[in-house]
């Protein structure tokens, strides 16, 4: 059964959507999951990006517990993801410097021994939390996170259905893929041969509803009445649902995660529900099927949109406009942009270290290079070979 149309005024609706639009386009006022579980290691760092920012990430040895810092060394600024973890602490490469999991160095091997540690011998750290086999980080300040609960994979049709959930880093800018999953009359073009039909393709409208801090989206299909019942929800900054009901009834759902790691690039993570699920997964063959062949069907899924994201990037990088001629299937991306332009008008990718100009001005090369980076076939999907 899909979600009853609310019966609200035209002045409910008017203070819904102002409310959604002030209360929710602040990036850094909220959890991301970054990092699955099993991946985060006491043996070694990871490196990441969230909102521009470089991160190393690490399980303590001692507590197992998730440690998040600024990427920087206190000293020359080195990155400390490629340092390594020695007697429990996370070491820089370049000068051995040792961090305690509070941000503070504990050693400097070629301090004097009559000197102390110097007080501002430390990096910023960021709260870390596991839930739902994530490692989920706040980036933002610790008195903005008192009064949000906990992280926790959302699924809209609650209840304890078995998830199967992984990753994929692509050089796709977070907010067009967003828009992606926003947009159900792409599915039967671009997915023909996976999750859409062509022939299928039929007039469509969608019906928006500001429900506090997210929006929901109801697709109509006035010349397919007979069709699947299927809900989108925007929850800010990044996760997008998918509601789902059969005619036998079955709750299938579906949650994604863009998680902007920097402007170009993002990290997906999904985590889907079937029904069937919970049958398949009692037989330990059916089950151990159902789990290798699902990310690679994802994968798959992913790539079609994949290739058509790319090149839509690279043209609005040329100074194409994102949309022309909207139609009424089209209502939820333009709700979407209207909510990204008043976030971005709040600047919240991250500026730099500091105001203060270094001995060393290196132009445009930081951003050529970072460019380079990311020249390569996306990443595989977590746990693919």
């Amino acid at each position: 059964m899909a979600s009853p149309v609310p019966n609200w005024t035209q002045d409910e609706i008017a203070t819904n959507r102002a409310f959604f639009y002030e209360q929710t386009t602040e990036f850094r006022k909220t959890w991301y999951p970054l990092v699955p579980s099993n991946e985060l290691l006491t043996t070694q760092p990871t490196a990441l990006r969230l909102l521009e920012e470089p991160l190393v990430l690490y399980r303590d040895p001692q507590t197992n517990q998730p440690v998040v810092f600024a990427d920087k060394c206190a000293h020359r600024s080195a990155p400390l993801s490629v340092g390594r973890i020695m007697d429990g602490k996370l070491e820089c490469r370049y000068h051995g410097w040792q961090y305690d999991t509070d941000g503070k160095v504990s050693h400097i091997p070629s301090l004097l021994k009559d000197r102390s540690i110097p007080a501002n011998a430390k990096v910023q750290t960021y709260p870390a939390h596991e839930a739902d086999g994530w490692v989920w980080v706040w980036p933002g300040t610790l008195e903005d996170m008192q009064d949000v609960p906990k992280p926790k994979l959302y699924h809209p049709w609650g209840g304890d259905l078995k998830a199967i959930s992984g990753y994929v880093d692509l050089d796709i800018d977070h907010s067009l893929l967003l828009e992606n999953f926003l947009d159900p009359s792409h599915i039967p073009f671009t997915h023909d041969t996976t999750i859409g039909n062509r022939k299928l393709a039929s007039a469509m409208t969608i019906d928006c509803q500001f429900h506090g801090k997210f929006i929901r989206g109801l697709q109509v299909n006035p010349d397919l009445p007979d069709m699947i019942t299927s809900e989108f929800e925007f929850h800010p900054p990044c996760t997008i649902s998918l509601k789902f009901v059969s005619k036998t009834e079955s709750r299938n759902d579906q949650s994604f995660y863009c998680i902007p790691t920097r402007k170009g690039h993002c990290r997906f993570i999904y985590a889907q529900r079937f029904t069937f699920f919970e049958s398949a997964f009692k037989i330990p063959v059916l089950g151990s099927v159902v789990s290798w062949y699902f990310p690679r069907f994802n994968k798959k899924v992913l790539m079609e949109d994949y290739a058509m994201l790319t090149g839509l990037q690279e043209r609005l990088a040329m100074g194409a406009n994102a949309m022309n001629s909207p139609v009424a299937a089209d209502l939820m991306i333009k709700t979407y942009r209207n909510w990204w332009r008043k976030a971005m008008k709040k600047n919240p990718w991250f500026k730099g270290y500091s105001d203060d100009i270094e001995d060393i001005v290196l132009g445009d090369c930081h951003h050529s290079c970072a460019s380079a980076e990311t020249k390569a076939v996306p990443a595989t999907l977590s746990g693919d070979e």
